[in-house]
């Protein structure tokens, strides 16, 4: 049997692909899937006023007005920092330059603090942009990479933010790159918007955290 792992927790591969079939298939019309996937957004890669609105798809926040103009405020210094030459690629094969570069990214929220906007929300309306390169985040991914038994990231008093999403997004390519032939396997069961083995690990990721006991 092969285990898949998420951070600090675990699943059996066969499991993990009931989830993720679950969540792609079974849930018409309830499911953030294909909604979040599929939802058009601005046309290129950088942020657009309808880009906004898709973090609603994932259920991230009970403020939408607040959180929208929170983000809007916001846009501009996202997007001078998604037009960082290091902006490229993949995760899976990131350098520390471009690690460095999503970081900075993240770091518009303490820049510009906008109330109700987080690394949650905020994860949601960039991973559309580059769904390759950079990772969703929540309390259920949280769980799997800083609170569960084993998790490679732990959380530490006097630790600044940056340098737990430096941390977190090493740990995240780790899980990403030694177990790639199997998120792509999970990615491939979509049929209808394609998406990415990053946003496979993030499906069972969220799972693996939503049924901690």
């Amino acid at each position: 049997m092969t285990t898949l792992r998420v951070g600090g927790a675990t699943v059996e591969f066969d499991e993990a692909k009931g989830w993720a079939w679950t969540y792609l298939h079974e849930r018409p019309r309830t499911s953030a899937y294909p909604a979040y996937d599929g939802y058009p957004g601005s046309a290129d890669d950088l942020v657009g006023a309808q880009d906004l609105l898709a973090v609603v798809l994932l259920n991230v926040s009970n403020n939408p007005i607040p959180v929208y103009y929170g983000l809007e405020s916001l846009t501009p210094s996202i997007n001078e920092r998604l037009q960082d030459p290091a902006m490229v690629g993949e995760l899976v094969d990131a350098d520390s330059a471009t690690l460095e570069a999503i970081v900075r990214l993240f770091g518009v929220l303490e820049a510009t603090p906008a109330k109700y906007v987080r690394l949650t929300t905020l994860s949601k309306v960039l991973h559309r942009k580059r769904p390759n390169l950079i990772p969703l985040f929540d309390d259920n991914i949280g769980y799997c990479y800083s609170e569960c038994e084993g998790a490679p990231v732990s959380f530490e008093d006097g630790r600044s933010r940056a340098d737990y999403r430096l941390k977190w997004l090493k740990a995240v390519q780790d899980d990403l790159a030694s177990q790639l032939t199997y998120w792509e396997e999970i990615a491939a069961l979509a049929s209808g918007p394609k998406i990415t083995p990053l946003r496979a690990l993030d499906i069972i990721g969220w799972e693996l955290g939503n049924r901690r006991n």
